[in-house]
């Protein structure tokens, strides 16, 4: 039984709100952790946006400026690569124009991300992939491999586990994008080889005779 759109839309909105809530009100305790301010709060916060997303008015808006996905899908490389910066998150520790910046980001890349999912190209989709999956998995390397601390508010051994978690979400990421793609792959070959005209395999044959 599916719920009656104007019930799904305020459950998206209410669901939207509860996420926005918790990122703010548990900030402190989130943000005390570097996993738990990368993989949690950032996670709600970029959730929030995608929830809200779902509007018509938002969806026809977005279109006009993201036709193709390539907008929102490099929206993403960017706001993911500042954010995975040590540095960046400590300012927002201790700035509120930062803290504000990283709300406003992430709730704007939410707001982007799931239409330009279904616009871009398959083909597209597997560029960012690659570039977004490399860029955590790399992240995390350095984050296991330098011995110092990257950030002063956080301790190494929370370094070196978000580190740990950084590599294993850019695997599962990966598996997961790939399996969602896979449909659209499909259907893509099959349209592609729809396109051939009847008979003109035999009229090729034809002209390739001796």
């Amino acid at each position: 039984m599916t719920l009656p759109p104007r019930l799904r839309a305020r459950g998206r909105l209410a669901a939207a709100i509860a996420a926005l809530a918790i990122a703010l009100v548990c900030a402190p305790w989130l943000e005390a952790s570097m996993l738990r301010h990368m993989f949690v709060q950032i996670p709600l916060l970029l959730g929030s946006g995608w929830l809200l997303s779902d509007t018509l008015a938002m969806r026809s808006r977005l279109r006009r400026i993201d036709e193709y996905g390539i907008t929102g899908l490099t929206l993403l490389l960017f706001v993911s690569a500042y954010w995975m910066i040590p540095r960046a998150l400590e300012l927002s520790l201790t700035s509120a124009a930062a803290e504000t910046g990283k709300v406003a980001s992430l709730l704007l890349l939410g707001l982007v991300l799931p239409g330009s999912l279904n616009r871009g190209h398959w083909i597209v989709q597997l560029f960012f992939l690659g570039n977004f999956s490399a860029m955590m998995a790399i992240a995390g390397i350095q984050y296991q491999n330098l011995p110092q601390r990257l950030c002063n508010a956080y301790l190494l051994d929370d370094q070196n586990l978000t580190g740990i978690a950084l590599v294993l979400a850019s695997v599962l990421l990966s598996i997961l994008w790939c399996v969602r793609l896979a449909p659209a792959i499909s259907f893509q070959q099959i349209k592609e080889e729809s396109h051939v005209l009847p008979g003109t395999e035999s009229s090729l044959d034809h002209l390739t005779r001796p």
